[in-house]
C-alpha cells in the first residue's frame, strides 16, 4: 500500500479554501495506479462577505481578503488534519482561470510553502478540477466523513462531462480520467453568472443563484405567464452554450413589468408572484439549454456510458431532478458539498495520476524536492 498526502489551496474568486487529502493506492511503485481509497483530513472553505454590499465580486477586495485569511486558514487546516506541514507529500494550488489578484495570493503562498518544505508544487486548472469529485466520489459530507477513508467509486467510460459554474460551461468527452476532448463551451456568459445577474435584476442578494432557486420553487408552474427561449438559434451549434440572450430576455421582461424602458433597474418593487414566475421561467430556460446540449451529445456519441456533472450549478435541485428523469443512462453529480469552489477538488485532481485534464502541470518549472 502507498499513501500520498496533498496540501491544496484554492483562491480563484471569493472563497479562500485549504484542504488536506490522502490517497491510498495498491502499488507503491506504480505512478499510474489509480487511488482505491481517499481520506479528507481537512476541508475549510471561507466565503467572503465583503462583496455583499456591492452585489458582486470586486477583484481587489477579493485579493486583499485572501491575503488576510490564507495563513490562519492554513494553520487551522493542519490542526484539523492533526499533521505537521512537513508530513505532506506535495502542495497543489489553483493556477487559473480566475481573478488574477486572487490567484496570485494563493499561488505565491503555495510556492513559498513548497519551497520551505522542499516538496513538489502542482498547478491545477480550476475548471477541470471541478470534475474530480464526480470522477472519484459518490458522496462526501464534511460533518461525518472528515478523517474517514472513503472508497473510490470509478465511473464507466466513455463519459460526458458537464462543468457548469459561475464563469464557465464546458461539455467534454472523456475516454478515461486522463483523456478529454472539449466538445463545447460558452460563447459569452456562463450559466451560473446568468443566475446571479438575473437574481440581481429581481432584487435578490448576492450570491443570487440559491436565492433565485428558492424563489422559483414558489411559482405556480401550471399557470406561469412567462416563457423564455432556451434552445440556441444556431442549429449547427450542438454542444456550445450562450446565456447573454437569455439574460436580455429577462431584462426586457422586467423593464416591461416595471414600465421603465431605459435606465438602471432592479425588481425590488415587483409583486412577489411576478418575481416568482420570472425566476421560474428563467430557471426552466437555463436548465433547458443544459439539457438540450447534453441530449445532443448523447445522440452524437451513442456509446456514452456515464454523464458526470460538476460546478456550482450542479447543486441546483431542479437541475438534478430533471437529470434524474433521464433514466436511460447513469448520471454522477459531484457531491453537493464539493460543487462550489473548494480546495478539496484541487487536491483530488492532483491525486489523479498523470491527468491531462489539467494539462501538464504549469508549475513544473517551479517544482521543488524530488
Amino acid at each position: 500500500m502507498s499513501i500520498q498526502t496533498v496540501f491544496a489551496v484554492e483562491s480563484s474568486c471569493d472563497e479562500t479554501s485549504i484542504s488536506i487529502v490522502q490517497s491510498e493506492t495498491l502499488d507503491q511503485h506504480s505512478s499510474e495506479q489509480f487511488p482505491t481509497r481517499l481520506r479528507v483530513l481537512a476541508h475549510i472553505v471561507e466565503s467572503q462577505t465583503s462583496h455583499l454590499v456591492f452585489g458582486g465580486v470586486v477583484p481587489e477586495v477579493a485579493a486583499r481578503d485572501h491575503l488576510l485569511k490564507i495563513t490562519p486558514l492554513a494553520r487551522e487546516a493542519l490542526a484539523q488534519a492533526q499533521i505537521r506541514a512537513n508530513e505532506v507529500d506535495a502542495v497543489a494550488v489553483t493556477l487559473g482561470p480566475g481573478l488574477i489578484g486572487a490567484l496570485m495570493v494563493g499561488a505565491m503562498f503555495a510556492q513559498g510553502l513548497a519551497k520551505a518544505l522542499n516538496k513538489p508544487l502542482l498547478g491545477i486548472n480550476h475548471v477541470d478540477a471541478h470534475l474530480s469529485p464526480a470522477l472519484l466520489l459518490e458522496s462526501f459530507y464534511p460533518r461525518t466523513d472528515l478523517g474517514e477513508w472513503l472508497k473510490v467509486s470509478p465511473i464507466k467510460f466513455p463519459a460526458l462531462a458537464l462543468t457548469v459554474s459561475g464563469g464557465h460551461c464546458h461539455l467534454s468527452l472523456l475516454k478515461s480520467p486522463r483523456e478529454r476532448t472539449l466538445l463545447g463551451h460558452t460563447a459569452d456568459d456562463a450559466c451560473g453568472e446568468a443566475f446571479d445577474k438575473v437574481a440581481k435584476l429581481l432584487g435578490l442578494p448576492y450570491p443570487g443563484g440559491p436565492h433565485l432557486e428558492t424563489l422559483a420553487a414558489k411559482a405556480n408552474k401550471e399557470s406561469n405567464p412567462f416563457k423564455f427561449r432556451s434552445v440556441l438559434a444556431d442549429k449547427n451549434n450542438r454542444h456550445g452554450f450562450s446565456y447573454s440572450g437569455l439574460k436580455t430576455q429577462v431584462l426586457d421582461t422586467v423593464r416591461k413589468q416595471l414600465g421603465y424602458p431605459t435606465g438602471r433597474i432592479q425588481g425590488h418593487s415587483l409583486p412577489d408572484d411576478v418575481k416568482q414566475n420570472i425566476a421560474a421561467a428563467f430557471q426552466d430556460a437555463a436548465i433547458g439549454q443544459l439539457m438540450d446540449r447534453l441530449n445532443n451529445a448523447l445522440r452524437d456519441f451513442p456509446d456514452i456510458r456515464t454523464v458526470v456533472v460538476a460546478g456550482g450549478v450542479a447543486a441546483n435541485s431542479e437541475f438534478r431532478r430533471r437529470l434524474a428523469e433521464q433514466t436511460q443512462i447513469q448520471f454522477r453529480f459531484a457531491p453537493m458539498s464539493l460543487c462550489s469552489d473548494n480546495a478539496t477538488m484541487i487536491a483530488l485532481h492532483a491525486l489523479i495520476p498523470h491527468s491531462t485534464l489539467a494539462s501538464p502541470h504549469p508549475f513544473s518549472r517551479y517544482t521543488y524536492g524530488e
